[in-house]
């Protein structure tokens, strides 16, 4: 039995059984029937059964990258109900047998019909991931989704000179939940491997601030308080445009849980991959979004590789952003809408100048902090009749 593949038995046997599922060692997974799963789905998240469920690809699963983050779940659940088999690589598998109890209530409820597993799990941790470990994940699939995201507030060390302008982070820092070895380096070597087993297609979420310019103020406070997560992002980017890999790179602005008001609301993609900040958009549309690129082929040209920007247009909470007419009502019109238009960002850039941009925000913040102290400081002294001179 693979190991890595397989959840191990120690911790599923106590949930197997209360469920009532009496299987050999060897098929201790999670097998969501075709049979029994009805879709409740919005109608941005109503997508089309496909002429990709009749080729050789659909027997193969999608890998979901972070399948047990907010997007993450959504998207897991979007490609069930389109009948695709999926395989979560999640890092903590009592969170994933909880968060996805009812796939398994409704396995164990249904008739064995001898159908492969429609979701299985790959234990892994991202910060930490091998290529052996990631192997394991990404072989026999047909497509990527990787919806993975780490997040790690910034040290007062972190902007050291030295370390600001050092582009690979691992030189410096040990630390795995930095986002270069979870955003950057584990989805290298995703890519490499989707190479390697010839994938479909690699769909990555990354952020509208990752196409600013790092002087942007936006990206400077960004990068500043969440470990030059921009500069990973973007070094990422280009890696994934110079493969040879088919991809779709999705960059919203801030997710949103609560889904839109249809009726106030529309969704915009931009295939340039640029839109106004904030950007707020719904996480069940751009789990619909990265859920479209590998399910239906009238969404997008499966030969073809995009940079995508997205948001909610209208009445959109807690403040209207764009207007209604900007967008169109589901994600599939919206994707379809920009078929033609492939990725045309420059893939020869190497980096941006993301270092320098934060040592000018930090350190200007720096000099204006101890001018402001100082002269507080004077002003009590003298407040108190204490001489300075």
């Amino acid at each position: 039995m693979n190991r890595n593949l397989h959840v191990p038995i120690l911790t599923y046997a106590a949930v197997l059984v209360a469920l009532g599922i009496t299987r050999s060692a060897d098929a201790f997974y999670v097998d969501v029937s075709r049979k029994t799963r009805r879709s409740m789905m919005t109608p941005s998240t109503q997508l089309h059964q496909s002429s990709f469920n009749s080729d050789p690809y659909s027997a193969k699963p999608v890998l979901v990258v972070g399948a047990t983050g907010k997007v993450g779940r959504k998207v897991v659940r979007t490609l069930l109900d389109q009948k695709l088999r999926v395989r979560a690589l999640v890092r903590n598998e009592t969170k994933a047998v909880e968060l996805f109890a009812k796939e398994m209530m409704s396995s164990a409820k249904a008739k064995d019909d001898g159908d492969s597993p429609m979701l299985e799990f790959v234990v892994s941790d991202l910060g930490k991931a091998d290529r052996k470990a990631l192997e394991t994940a990404v072989q026999g699939c047909q497509s990527i989704i990787s919806v993975s995201g780490a997040m790690r507030f910034s040290k007062l060390t972190d902007f050291l000179p030295w370390r600001l302008f050092q582009q690979d982070t691992s030189k410096w820092c040990d630390d795995t939940s930095h986002p270069y070895y979870a955003n950057y380096r584990a989805q290298k070597l995703l890519i490499d491997l989707a190479a390697e087993y010839q994938c479909r297609r690699f769909v990555r979420l990354t952020g509208l601030s990752v196409g600013f310019s790092p002087f942007n103020l936006v990206s400077m406070i960004f990068s500043s308080v969440l470990s030059m997560t921009s500069r990973h992002h973007f070094a990422l980017e280009q890696y994934l445009r110079n493969s040879n890999v088919p991809y779709v790179i999705i960059r919203p602005g801030g997710l949103a849980e609560e889904d839109r008001n249809l009726s106030k609301t529309n969704l915009q993609v931009d295939p340039s991959g640029m839109l106004p900040p904030p950007g707020r958009v719904p996480r069940s549309d751009v789990a619909a979004l990265a859920a479209l690129t590998v399910s239906d082929p009238t969404a997008l040209d499966p030969s073809k590789s995009y940079t995508l920007g997205v948001r909610a247009v209208g009445d959109m909470k807690p403040k209207p952003q764009g207007s209604k007419e900007e967008g169109l009502p589901t994600a599939l019109e919206c994707l379809q809408s920009i078929k033609g238009q492939e990725d045309a960002n420059d893939k020869t850039v190497v980096a941006k100048p993301h270092g320098l941009a934060v040592a000018l925000f930090v350190y200007s913040l720096a000099f204006i902090g101890f001018k402001l102290t100082f002269a507080v400081v004077g002003a009590a002294l003298r407040l108190f009749g204490v001489s300075t001179s």
